[in-house]
């Protein structure tokens, strides 16, 4: 180990220590390694903007403004009322409708903390009203919106084919629905079984006049998900054109269909798009410069050959990753993970067999748990926030669903079929 790379992973961890965000402590992390390393800051700077200039990134902002087109645009209630209409009358409907909307919501938004803070701030108070204990509110609703990045079109997917090079953003996007559903259901089915158990209520049944009423109201916000997934998916667009035709959809749902965006809201849409898009693109360039310096210092190989080097099969070696990137998502940003350990795993699984798309999906819902798991669990603390709940009591209220995703997890990587099945249907 040279000691330009000891120095790095000294700072790093004394940063992430004291709570140094993220990205300030990749750009001084690499900035300490390419002092005494010797090399020119400069190239560092010229990486980091290189690691931005990526067409697919184009996606990123617009998927990022219709998600808050649809926020403010009237969108949201509509998809929490038609999920209401249908799945009320369970016992734990509003949980079940948390969870319900989290999943319609991922198919616009592709932002775990975005679901969480949004939906949260109009369900959490929804259950406690009901009667539900507020950290196992704020539970559900964190587990939820784990829904977000997975449920396609997924910012996090995109940045994994981004990271990898080899990746069909269409083929992973359409790889991750089966997936998303799969969560979503079993996550229904531990909340029902809780509220069944603390006897928690349900909303009753609904006619079919109130079902019809429901759907009615909500055609337009479910068109969307269709117009997104519906275009990649059938060549009209690319995943970038589909996100700048998302949003000039939700532009228009938003001012002139639900008429709850006026003309002189939209700098405040515009803008809290920006911050969002802005924190994200910088995370990005960060960790293209810290992925150079890991590159340079040929930890990859290193990492490759310690595992090629078990002689371990393919069952033991997805363990050993799924280990090692659950453990990642509990310290890590999730951006950065990606960008950073992508590169390093996929050759490893790879050459025994595993899809490059699969193990996209893979990489995505492992990490994705880590917006749930202590002590980053950021989604926890939105939700405790927004719930006005303790984080002690919501971390304890979130177990089940901790579980829950981990044998998601195990279904996902170790039957292919479920990310494949639908590739291997429409794309042969």
């Amino acid at each position: 180990m040279s000691w330009s790379l000891l120095a790095m992973i000294v700072c790093f961890l004394l940063l992430m220590v004291i709570g140094l965000p993220i990205a300030y402590n990749l750009i001084v992390t690499t900035l300490v390694y390419s002092l005494v390393a010797g090399f020119d800051p400069i190239q560092m700077a010229i990486k980091m903007y290189g690691g931005m200039n990526s067409f697919s990134f184009l996606a990123v902002p617009f998927f990022v403004l219709t998600g808050q087109l649809m926020l403010r645009g009237g969108l949201l209630e509509s998809l929490i009322k038609f999920v209401n209409a249908w799945f009320g009358r369970f016992k734990g409907a509003i949980a079940i409708v948390t969870i319900g909307a989290s999943l319609l919501m991922g198919s616009i938004v592709g932002l775990a903390v975005a679901s969480a803070a949004s939906l949260g701030a109009f369900l959490i108070p929804m259950m406690k009203k009901e009667g539900y204990a507020a950290p196992f509110a704020a539970a559900v609703m964190s587990s939820a919106s784990l829904l977000g990045p997975i449920m396609p079109p997924s910012v996090l997917m995109i940045l994994y084919c981004t990271a990898v090079g080899k990746t069909s953003i269409t083929g992973i996007f359409m790889s991750a629905v089966t997936p998303a559903i799969t969560i979503a259901v079993l996550q229904c089915l531990v909340a029902h079984h809780v509220a069944k158990k603390r006897n928690y209520p349900s909303y009753g049944k609904t006619t079919l006049a109130e079902k019809g009423k429901a759907t009615a109201t909500a055609i337009p916000a479910l068109l969307l998900p269709v117009i997104i997934l519906g275009g990649i998916y059938g060549g009209i667009f690319t995943p970038t054109e589909a996100a700048a035709v998302a949003a000039a959809y939700g532009f228009i749902v938003g001012v002139f269909v639900y008429k709850e965006i006026k003309i002189c809201d939209i700098f405040n849409v515009i803008r809290s798009g920006v911050l969002t898009t802005s924190t994200i693109m910088i995370v990005i360039g960060c960790a293209a410069v810290f992925t150079k310096v890991l590159a340079v210092e040929k930890i990859p190989t290193a990492v490759a050959d310690l595992i090629v080097g078990l002689n371990a099969n393919k069952i033991v070696i997805l363990i050993l990753i799924n280990v090692v990137l659950l453990f990642v998502g509990c310290f890590m940003e999730t951006l950065c993970a990606i960008m950073i350990l992508a590169p390093i795993f996929l050759p490893i699984v790879t050459a025994v067999g595993v899809n490059p798309v699969h193990f996209g999906i893979i990489m995505v819902v492992n990490l994705a748990i880590g917006f749930i798991t202590p002590p980053l669990g950021i989604n926890l603390f939105v939700a405790s926030r927004v719930g006005k709940a303790q984080l002690s009591e919501v971390i304890q209220g979130i177990i089940p669903f901790i579980v829950v995703m981990i044998v998601d997890l195990l279904l996902i990587t170790y039957i292919p079929a479920i990310s494949t099945f639908l590739p291997n249907l429409f794309m042969k």
